[in-house]
């Protein structure tokens, strides 16, 4: 998983980074509004208040950057919104369905989810970028099923880390279907908790 950059320790810093977090919230801004093929520099120079020439100068290489660092944003946030949720589940069961929750929430925006889930990876196709949710949702049910094996919640031999790279490759593929509006997030939150039961071969309450 990507690393967030170390906190920056002059007020010089302080401010780049204060304006780079500019750039890419305008970015989102402008996707949230007009889509990607919205997203162009002038539109971003003017969400943001700041001059095209300075936005280079954070972005040297234009759109395709400021695409990929909001793209990293969105990861970033999935996943602080996502450990938020699980936090307060002590079960695996509902821990493994409030990752989903937060995944389909984000797909269901309309046009940020879609950026996210399916222009975003055809634009994005290498990179630490496209791992950042990914590898953070697989360490997420990797430890859930983990732990819920060591309470005789699932099967003693489960395979954790292979079942997590399997769920995560199946909300992927269902978090695209919501982003394209053809599935509704909470009947994919229903199905993915069962998915999940099945792998992980409950035990039964």
């Amino acid at each position: 998983m990507t690393e967030q950059a170390p906190a920056p320790t002059s007020l010089r810093q302080r401010r780049q980074q204060q304006t780079r977090a500019d750039l890419v919230a305008a970015v989102l801004a402008v996707i949230g509004e007009d889509g990607v093929a919205g997203a162009t520099i002038d539109q971003v120079s003017a969400a943001s208040g700041i001059s095209r020439g300075t936005v280079y100068a954070y972005f040297p290489g234009g759109r395709d950057e400021l695409l990929r660092a909001a793209y990293a944003q969105l990861g970033h946030d999935l996943v602080a919104r996502t450990r938020a949720a699980l936090s307060v589940e002590s079960g695996w069961e509902g821990q493994l369905s409030a990752l989903a929750q937060a995944m389909f929430e984000l797909a269901s925006d309309e046009r940020v989810g879609h950026f996210y889930n399916v222009s975003g990876p055809a634009l994005i196709s290498v990179g630490d970028e496209r791992g950042i949710g990914s590898g953070a949702s697989v360490e997420m049910i990797r430890d859930a099923f983990e732990l819920a094996a060591a309470r005789g919640d699932v099967e003693s031999d489960i395979d954790a880390e292979v079942i997590a790279l399997l769920l995560v490759g199946a909300l992927r593929e269902a978090a695209t279907e919501v982003a394209a509006g053809a599935l509704d997030p909470d009947r994919a939150v229903r199905a993915f908790a069962r998915l999940a039961r099945g792998l992980a071969g409950a035990r039964a309450a």
